[in-house]
């Protein structure tokens, strides 16, 4: 089954692309390979919390250092273990991966869509701003009546 990310909209007209679909299921992986190997896995996500600090103090000697290759590569290595982290295309069948295509396809087409509204509404509300702005800098106008004798 595929995980692919789904696009949901979030507070206040925000969207979010939600990939927690595919976390779940590698978070999944991670507890099986756990109870095979509690000491292997429990070591290694120690090791890449200790790289992971490295990389931190590395960051201050200007990238110095060889910590986040390797912690990438430890990272990988345990994706690879729980199932990867890449979502492929069905291969077997090419009616099938052109539907997967297109839907990731209309996926994205939504997700463009619903930026551009937000866009025109932002930029709709950024003019009406600067018109209201603009308001009251002007200087008023002072209106003179002539009183009748």
């Amino acid at each position: 089954m595929d995980y692919l990310p789904t696009l949901r909209h979030c507070h206040k007209g925000a969207i979010v692309l939600d990939g927690a679909a595919a976390a779940r299921e590698q978070i999944h992986g991670l507890a099986d390979l756990y109870r095979q190997d509690p000491e292997g896995v429990g070591d290694l996500l120690i090791r890449i919390a200790d790289l992971k600090d490295l990389v931190d103090c590395e960051r201050h000697l200007g990238g110095l250092g060889h910590a986040k290759p390797v912690r990438d590569e430890v990272v990988g290595e345990l994706l690879d273990d729980i199932g990867g982290a890449e979502i492929h295309l069905d291969h077997r069948d090419n009616h099938r991966a052109l539907m997967q295509a297109r839907e990731l396809a209309h996926q994205a087409q939504d997700i463009a869509d619903v930026v551009g509204h937000r866009v025109d509404e932002l930029e709709a509300l950024t003019a009406r701003a600067r018109q209201v702005r603009e308001g009251r800098r002007a200087a008023p106008l002072l209106v003179f009546v002539a009183r009748p004798r």
